[in-house]
């Protein structure tokens, strides 16, 4: 601040005493912060001369002189003269109140707010001679006049001094000492608009947001919407409830974008949808879109400091709801199981043969037929209490989602990848029809290497003409580098994200043997692509969950007998594998990387490679291991589906 000494003049010697009586009514009447009354106005007009007379011509490139007339503990009285044509700047008191009478002249006023950043007009207003202009502690404003004139200004308590507000330059000039309302001369701190204005206190904002093409649904969705809004804007009245149907994953963005403009935070965000392998799916089952992980993580959503997500669609408990507290930092709700509609909330309740009828509609996880089968349906039409969504916080420290510290243990018990027999039937039949075809051996991308036991394997036969192994473990690499050591086919490297260490058209086969479900679907698709050769092969071997159906009985009884004969021909083998299964970092990080469900492999690869299936390798009651072939890829690239 800029500080210069308040300089207070004797009073007797700048008015006439008779004057004295009516300053003191009139300071009374600023002390109490009020305005003066028709009768001390009349006064005022019969000491208008008076006034006039003491009132001095205003300084050169001033729009007013400052006379003052008392300074004490309680008020200051000041009177100005105007020049014609002139106006002062916009200013506020200092903290001050009290008010301003029109003694001589017409006086135009004009009164300012802040909208946002920027101080604009509020209210214009012409005083004539004899008002008065309330003042209160809050007011910014500026008057002027047209042929000049002269004004009694009594304000309480004395201020030290006040702000000018410069609109040329969107900036303050915070001033202490006896100054008045015009720019001074020399050099002041100056503090732009957006520094002082205020912080307008918004009401919370809640985000309810549904899709409203992806499978069916869809109707039930926006009802469900409209209820949860209802319920929302109930127990949040002092909220602004915001409900949007989103059928793009680019309306999702452009929502995020529209509140982040406005300068809005959300303290609720709400998406109903079906979900998928990175969470919720938009877009039509004809043309699926999710962001991958990577898209979430470039993405900016406006949370407030006490934010919250909840995403009400199946499983997102289990690995996207973790993922999205660690990458926005809010507390994130989800489902473990899949979600049903219902008429209830508490508990499931068939909404009838036309549920888009009903007024109200809950989305609600409970058991079903996709999560525990034939018993789990009867469980929920008998009415199954709806389960709690549970809830992730952002985790103090990154999450180990690596091999790194199971390393080890892993490859102790998978040392030699041939005891996963199903799994090793299916890659080695598919290696030995495709080196017939190209009657050579094979040029293999594993992509999620581990510890190199597939790649050996395959070295073993002599099949591959060279294998790269990628995986993103540097644990795990160490471990492939040392027992590969001495085979000259055979290197290593580290990958970081989808993009891939390796040459276009480079590689015959690109093989993921239990490692899809960690990747970056699309992105990797597209790398998958740019390093196949004309006429290659993607080869996907993974674990998935899914309770078996009554068809799939055989495969169930060959997978546990064929169990059973691995358990007694290989008893170390059953030994590391239990070690490793029950070791808590295991458990730690399959909670960071869950197996997935069925229904994603089959939508992800059936619309990306039109008439391709999975083969069902292996079954147990929950989980089973399935096979995708590719067959042989015309060069190209796999259709994106993943916004823009």
């Amino acid at each position: 601040m800029t500080t210069i000494p308040h300089v207070r003049r004797a009073v007797k010697h700048n008015r006439p005493a008779d004057l004295a009586p009516l300053f003191d009514a009139l300071a009374d009447v600023a002390i109490r912060r009020d305005v003066p009354g028709p009768d001390l106005l009349a006064l005022v007009a019969e000491a208008g001369p008076a006034l006039t007379a003491i009132a001095k011509a205003p300084r050169p490139g001033e729009p007013y002189s400052r006379t003052i007339l008392r300074a004490d503990e309680q008020v200051e009285i000041m009177v100005a003269r105007w020049r014609p044509g002139h106006r002062c700047a916009p200013h506020d008191h200092g903290g001050a109140g009290g008010f301003v009478i029109a003694v001589d002249g017409t006086f135009h006023e004009r009164r300012f707010r802040w909208e946002g950043a920027q101080l604009v007009v509020a209210e214009t207003s012409t005083r004539a001679e004899g008002e008065a202009i309330a003042i209160t502690a809050d007011d910014i404003h500026d008057m002027g006049t047209d042929a000049g004139g002269v004004s009694l200004h009594f304000y309480s308590p004395p201020a030290p001094g006040m702000r000018l507000f410069d609109m040329e330059r969107s900036e303050v000039l915070e001033l202490v000492g006896n100054y008045g309302a015009w720019i001074p001369e020399g050099e002041h701190r100056r503090i732009p608009f957006a520094d002082v204005a205020p912080k307008t206190k918004t009401a919370p904002l809640i985000w309810v947001a549904h899709t409203t093409h992806y499978r069916g649904g869809s109707g039930e969705f926006a009802i469900a919407a409209a209820t949860m809004a209802r319920e929302l804007a109930a127990a949040n009245p002092e909220a602004q409830v915001v409900i949007s149907g989103l059928h793009h994953k680019a309306e999702f963005v452009a929502e995020v974008a529209r509140f982040t403009a406005s300068g809005r935070t959300l303290s609720q965000l709400h998406l109903i949808s079906h979900a998928g392998m990175y969470g919720p799916m938009f877009g039509s089952t004809d043309w699926p879109e999710q962001f991958s992980p990577h898209e979430w993580r470039t993405m900016t959503i406006p949370f407030a400091p006490t934010g919250r997500a909840h995403f009400h669609a199946c499983r997102t408990a289990r690995w996207f709801a973790p993922f999205f507290a660690d990458v926005f930092g809010v507390p994130t709700f989800g489902n473990h199981n899949y979600t049903t509609v219902s008429a209830r909330k508490d508990n499931f309740s068939w909404a009838g043969p036309n549920p888009t009828a009903r007024q109200d509609l809950y989305l609600i996880a409970a058991p079903g037929k996709k999560s525990h089968g034939w018993a789990g349906s009867i469980r929920k039409y008998l009415g199954a209490a709806a389960e709690a969504p549970l809830q992730s916080l952002p985790a103090a420290t990154k999450p180990e989602r690596s091999y790194d510290r199971v390393a080890e243990l892993y490859d102790r018990a998978y040392a030699d990848i041939r005891v996963r027999e199903a799994e090793w039937k299916w890659v080695s039949d598919r290696v030995a029809g495709a080196r017939a075809e190209l009657g050579r051996p094979l040029r293999v991308l594993e992509i999620g290497c581990g510890n190199g036991a597939l790649l050996r394997a395959l070295d073993d036969g002599g099949d591959v003409d060279f294998g790269i192994g990628l995986d993103s473990s540097a644990g795990m690499l160490d471990l492939a580098r040392k027992r590969s050591q001495g085979r000259a086919r055979l290197r290593f490297g580290k990958v970081n994200g989808p993009e891939l260490d390796v040459p276009d058209d480079h590689v015959d086969v690109v093989i993921s043997f239990l490692s899809f479900r960690y990747l970056d679907w699309d992105p990797v698709m597209a790398e998958i692509r740019r390093v196949l050769a004309p006429g290659g092969r993607l080869w996907v071997v993974d674990m998935i969950e899914h309770p078996v159906r009554v068809r799939e009985l055989g495969v169930l009884a060959r997978s546990a007998a064929a169990h059973l004969r691995t358990r007694h021909a290989r008893p170390q083998f059953a030994a590391d594998l239990a070690a490793l299964t029950s070791h808590p970092d295991w458990r730690e990080m399959l909670r960071h990387n869950p197996i997935r469900a069925e229904h994603e492999y089959r939508w992800y690869f059936g619309s990306r490679f039109p008439g391709r299936g999975l083969d069902t390798l292996t079954a147990t009651l929950s989980q089973r291991v399935v096979a995708f072939d590719s067959g042989p890829l015309p060069k190209g690239q796999t259709a994106p589906l993943t916004y823009p």
